[in-house]
């Protein structure tokens, strides 16, 4: 095993933390407030909404692998690090989407309720008024 092996090998952990902590920080901030507002006002409703963000996950994760499918490390690392530079939106664009699709969650009970909860636009009452966004976003990315 060569230094290089170990050194790689040191960094994969403190890399897959960086890369799941902005996921984890707009779940956080911005989770519960994603789905209750936006989704009953699209056009269309709240299956429909589910069914636009389904559409959007390849269309996401496209734009985040096909950058990275152009590095030739071997052959050029300036370039390389280009393409990993371009492929970022891409990246960002996968936190929206998965963080959208994670907002589908109703809150647990009495530990993220709070007063605005089962209000009009509520992710409480998107739930009860829509409770079933996966069946309109799981075949969606299997139809794009």
């Amino acid at each position: 095993m060569s230094v290089g092996d170990k050194v790689f090998g040191c960094l994969v952990p403190p890399v897959f933390v960086l890369l799941i902590l902005p996921l984890v920080a707009i779940d956080m901030n911005w989770g519960h407030d994603i789905r209750g507002p936006l989704a009953p006002a699209w056009p269309g409703g709240s299956y429909t909404f589910a069914a636009t963000v389904g559409a959007l996950a390849p269309l996401a994760f496209g734009a985040w692998v096909a950058p990275l499918t152009r590095m030739r490390w071997k052959e050029s690392k300036p370039r390389s690090l280009a393409w990993v530079a371009a492929s970022f939106p891409g990246l960002a664009a996968c936190y929206l989407v998965a963080a959208v699709i994670g907002a589908y969650s109703r809150p647990r009970r009495r530990s993220h309720w709070d007063d605005d909860c089962h209000t009009t636009v509520g992710s409480c009452w998107a739930h009860e008024q829509y409770p079933y966004p996966w069946a309109a976003d799981s075949p969606a990315p299997a139809a794009s």
